[in-house]
């Protein structure tokens, strides 16, 4: 399979895999500020939809590596280099990295409500972690993986159309701003890139003429 193909499966397998875990639970998450009574009650009545979201979640992490490795071989024969490409991949396994932390955190909260073993406080602590793991912290890698990804696409006309490439730049862009803190923000951005990105190129983006 090309490396292009790769991307491309690998893409739409985030994009599913992430969206659908986070539909599951996420839809009645918190907001910034909510009192620790609230975020108690929301880890014990969510806690079996939390622990299976997450897992899918986990799977989207572990399906985002792989297309970050296929990009980066795209990337690099774009560019002609792998000075943007690696950057591209550094982001991502950043991204990754923050992501995997704020799901395990979130996954403890949900285990300890399961048990009965939660308190106010721990799951306070344990939220507002997870939450600028999952935003702030994963929108800085996400927007570096977008910008780089924009900038070779741009400049080579390949991987990407450039209207597209604009757009992720973008996007790229808006994640290293304050902007990423909301806490949905970066996810959605994650979903949105990803599913934009395999569908291209599942398309045959690659072959579109500068």
């Amino acid at each position: 399979m090309s490396a292009e193909r790769q991307a491309a499966v690998s893409g739409i397998a985030v994009a599913v895999l992430f969206g659908v875990g986070s539909a599951i639970w996420g839809l009645d998450m918190p907001e910034d500020g909510t009192p620790a009574a609230e975020v108690v009650d929301f880890y014990r009545d969510n806690d079996d939809r939390i622990v299976i979201g997450g897992s899918l979640s986990l799977l989207a992490i572990a399906a985002f590596l792989w297309f970050a490795a296929a990009m980066r071989r795209l990337l690099a024969d774009a560019e002609g280099g792998d000075v943007l490409a690696t950057t591209a991949f550094g982001g991502a396994v950043l991204s990754m990295a923050t992501g995997i932390g704020a799901e395990t955190i979130n996954l403890v909260a949900a285990l300890r409500a399961q048990d009965d073993e939660l308190s106010e406080e721990l799951a306070l602590s344990l939220f507002e972690t997870s939450q600028i793991l999952g935003s702030a912290a994963t929108g800085v890698g996400l927007g570096v993986f977008a910008v780089a990804t924009a900038v070779v696409a741009l400049r080579s006309g390949r991987v990407l159309p450039r209207a597209l490439a604009a757009f992720v730049g973008l996007l790229g862009v808006a994640l290293l701003t304050p902007l990423a803190h909301v806490n949905w923000v970066a996810g959605a951005a994650l979903v949105v890139i990803t599913l934009l990105i395999g569908v291209v190129l599942l398309r045959g983006g690659t072959t579109r003429s500068p």
